[in-house]
């Protein structure tokens, strides 16, 4: 099997409990035609040296002030060159064999140009707490409720070139910005596995924002394109996302399992990946 390049960008500043487990997550994929591209803000925190070690495996490294998260990634994507391009933020992971997975994907998939799977919840110390089980893609229902796991999320070149960057003006919703947009012109897939895993812990920008700039920043979505609500909307929202979690207990509760995790929660994402995450 081809190799097509895939960039991956990772944002980062003063994440150094969790930056080792992410980059791990992604040179640990041991993926053939890897573009790693780390764009830290200058952490005051022991960040870079924990990066260090990976310098190898890393494309591009910079540490210096930037304009924020949106600022960082949108940068970042302007440096790569892969066919494939994704962000993972410096919190999170990726599973296992999930570079393989994308690339045949992509090949065996020649319509489709955006991927992403379920979505599986750690806490702080990695244990599994939580699924989203999505149903099959609906670009009605995502491009209104932001429920796209980023960290999961795989995209042709061709569709970033054709849709736009991310918009540096956010400072929360840029993912659901850039996907509603890609979803306008582009073909998207839900792929039935967890490609990664998302971090839920008191500092993260997800807990903190939601509720104030995230609320504010969806429905400039909306608004810029130019969906609006109807009577029957909060229904709907409602019943979508209880779905969605409903949907992920019941996976949860039964014991069922899908390529990148395990059964039920409470396990260390570490033993999804074999011991390979934390390093010892």
């Amino acid at each position: 099997m081809s190799y097509s390049k895939i960039s991956i960008v990772t944002p980062s500043y003063n994440h150094a409990r969790f930056i080792e487990r992410t980059v791990r997550s992604v040179v640990g994929q041991r993926y053939p035609n890897l573009e790693y591209i780390v764009m830290d803000g200058g952490s005051s925190d022991n960040t870079v040296d924990i990066l260090k070690p990976y310098e190898a495996h890393i494309s591009h490294l910079t540490s210096a002030r930037d304009g924020g998260q949106s600022d960082a990634i949108a940068s970042g994507f302007e440096r790569s060159t892969g066919e494939i391009m994704a962000w993972l933020n410096s919190d999170d992971m990726l599973a296992p064999g999930a570079l393989d997975y994308v690339n045949w994907f992509f090949k065996n998939n020649p319509d489709v140009d955006f991927i992403y799977s379920h979505r599986l919840a750690v806490d702080a110390d990695d244990k599994a707490i939580w699924y989203w089980l999505l149903p099959r893609h609906s670009s009605y229902l995502m491009s209104r409720w932001d429920l796209i796991p980023q960290e999961t999320c795989f995209w042709r070149r061709s569709l970033w070139e054709k849709g736009g960057n991310v918009d540096r003006s956010f400072q929360f919703a840029m993912d659901y910005d850039l996907f509603v947009r890609y979803m306008k012109i582009g073909r998207f897939r839900r792929a039935n596995r967890f490609l990664g895993a998302f971090r839920q812990h008191d500092s993260a920008k997800t807990s903190q924002l939601l509720a104030t700039v995230g609320a504010r920043e969806i429905n400039r979505v909306w608004v810029d394109n130019g969906m609006k609500p109807h009577f029957f909307s909060p229904l709907l929202a409602h019943r979508f996302s209880k779905s969605v979690t409903w949907r992920g207990m019941r996976f949860a509760l039964n014991g069922k399992v899908l390529p990148g995790c395990l059964s039920g929660i409470g396990y260390s994402y570490d033993r999804v990946w074999a011991g390979q995450l934390l390093g010892g």
